[in-house]
Parts: structure tokens; sequence; C-alpha cells
């Protein structure tokens, strides 16, 4: 784990990136975290919560320096850097992200940046409903998956600096195509965000007034912002349209066993599948 990183910027400080910083600061506090972004009040908040070092508007002067450079900026952000930040690196330089979608990111990446650069996409499944450095976390992504896509199947040093890196902030690392995540990801988070904004559309002035706390779990995320969101959906949408047709599927399936009487079975199965969730954390 010594080798992960040595001079690390952060593009964008917001949540995961202040997170991301924390959670760095706090596994090697002898290295230094440089955040890069527009915003010089927010940089300097990230800045005294120890979220980083120091900071710049210079995206030039931010990242020419670094050995790992990490964008954590909204998914469209992400894929207009390439051409920009990409000439600005130093050769041997590790590029990752931590966008929630891969296929765009990681096709433009690798056809944009130059060969001495490696890029290796990434999203640390881990999040809250709030957005903001302010609201971030050191212990973030403690338990949480963290997916990375290596260009290939060859396992480059560049990739187990990144595994370590991933290990050392408590979260748990697998490999993956950008494919597979996308279509993954599609069901276990892009649709559970969606089902959340469908249920506060549907129950609105249908007796919120008396409801109580399994509805306001079940609405969590409908607390989240569109501007988090939209690029995701948009970079995702064949995959989300499977997701929610087979969701359809189960609701209809659904709808006839209620009618039959006839729901233990899948009371009992997902069940079991929860307490697997919990103790797979």
């Amino acid at each position: 784990m010594e080798g992960a990183f040595h001079r690390a910027a952060i593009v964008g400080v917001g949540l995961i990136g202040g997170s991301l910083g924390l959670a760095l600061k706090k596994t090697w506090p002898h290295r230094h975290v440089r955040g890069i972004g527009r915003d010089g009040a927010r940089l300097e908040a990230a800045r005294r919560m120890g979220a980083i070092d120091e900071w710049t508007t210079d995206v030039e002067k931010g990242v020419r320096d670094r050995d790992l450079v990490i964008l954590a900026t909204p998914v469209e952000h992400i894929l207009s850097a390439f051409d920009t930040v990409g000439v600005l690196l130093a050769p041997g330089t590790l590029l990752t992200d931590v966008g929630s979608t891969k296929r765009q990111i990681c096709s433009r990446a690798w056809d944009r940046l130059p060969g001495s650069v490696e890029f290796i996409g990434g999203h640390p499944v881990a999040g809250r409903e709030v957005t903001g450095v302010q609201h971030s976390l050191s212990d973030l992504f403690v338990g949480a998956p963290y997916v990375l896509c290596p260009r290939g199947s060859t396992h480059t040093p560049h990739l187990e600096r990144l595994l370590n890196l991933v290990k050392s902030i408590g979260a748990r690392p697998h490999v993956m195509t950008p494919e597979d995540h996308d279509l993954a990801i599609a069901w276990v988070s892009h649709l559970p965000q969606l089902l959340s904004t469908t249920l506060a559309l549907s129950v609105a002035g249908r007796g919120t007034e008396i409801s109580g706390s399994g509805l306001r779990d079940m609405l969590r995320l409908a607390g989240s912002s569109h501007a988090v969101w939209r690029s995701v959906i948009a970079t995702n949408r064949d995959m989300i349209d499977q997701a929610l047709q087979g969701f359809i599927e189960e609701l209809r399936a659904m709808r006839r066993k209620i009618a039959a009487g006839s729901l233990q079975g899948d009371f009992e199965y997902a069940a079991r599948i929860y307490e697997r969730l919990k103790s797979a954390r």
C-alpha cells in the first residue's frame, strides 16, 4: 500500500471528492492531496476540513506534478475533461474517476488520452442523498463496493496501486468490464433511485399525513438532486430501460400473486436476500 500514490489531485471536491480526500489523508497523512475546482470558497472549506492540503482553480497547475489524478466531477464534466486534462498530465500519471456509469467514460478516455497516461475507470458505490463537501465523511467508503474498470485483462502496476488504495480506505474492490458494470449498476443503484422518485410522486396527497418510518425509509433516495443524476441516466439509458422493464414484469407478477393470495414465497425469498445483503457489508 505504500506505493499507492505520493502526490494526488482531486478534480471536483464535492461530497465524493471530499470524502475521498478525507479518507486518503486519514490513511496517508503525510502524502500530499491537492483539490482542483472552480469555487475557491468551497475549496477552502475542503482544506479547513482536512480533505485537501491545498487548492487551486487552475487545472494546468493543479495536475502537472501529480502521480495520481482523480476526476470527481459529474459524469458530463468527466467526459469533457479528457481532451483538456490529458495533455497536461506527466508521463506515468495514473488517471481515474468516480463516475456512476463507465462505458462512455472509459471509451472516451481510452480513445482520447495519450499513451503515456493510464486511465482506469472507477466507481465507489457509496454516497448520500445530500451534496456538497460539507457533508463529506472520512468513512463513507468503509465496507462499500468500489468498482475498477481497467483496459483489457492485463493486471498492470497501476491497477495494483489502485487496488491497494481502494482497500486502504476500507472499500471492497471489484474489477469489472465497463459493460458489466453499467448493467449491474442499472439494477442495484439506478433502478432504486428511480423507484424512490416514482414512489414519492405516487403517494403525494394520498394519506402521507399518516405515514410512518417505512415510507420515509423508502423515500430517502427521493431527496437526491437531479443535477447529480441527469448525466448518469443519460449515459446509461439502455441498461436502465432493461432494469425498468424487468421490474415492471415483477410488478405484474405480484399483482397476479396478490389476487391469488400466493405471496408468502416472495416475502420469504426477499427476506433472505435482504439478510445476505446486510451480512455482506
